[in-house]
């Protein structure tokens, strides 16, 4: 059997790939890149089990003791997860587990990783 390409490999089936730690990868890189004063940023997901177009809470780390902006980073990651088409909500009472952004590996995937954002955000351009 050839094999197939990683875009064809996703798409492949009737399956929808579960693609939220690979956004949410994209949301910290971008974050990262806008606040470079925060060297340590990093962001972690929890998820109801069910459909994958849904986070519970997404936890904000490497920002020392500042509350008021941990808070804003997560605003605009929340926004962020909505403009890629997800739900961010937590509901009482349901368990959740982790999901762990998938990182670049280097300086071109982490460009990558931007420009993929702003395609998937910007769809007119």
């Amino acid at each position: 059997m050839a094999k197939l390409s990683f875009e064809r490999r996703r798409n492949y089936g009737m399956q929808k790939v579960d693609r939220r730690s690979e956004h949410l990868g994209w949301i910290e890189t971008a974050l990262r890149a806008g606040n470079p004063d925060l060297p340590n940023l990093a962001l972690f997901g929890l998820a109801h089990y069910g459909p994958s177009h849904c986070l519970a809470f997404v936890v904000v780390s490497g920002v020392a003791r500042d509350q008021v902006r941990r808070r804003q980073l997560r605003t605009e990651a929340n926004d962020l997860l909505r403009r890629l088409g997800y739900a961010v909500e937590i509901e009482p009472g349901r368990d959740v587990y982790d999901l762990v952004p998938i990182r670049p590996a280097s300086s071109h995937e982490r460009l990558r990783m931007l420009r993929d954002l702003l395609a998937a955000c910007d769809p007119g351009s």
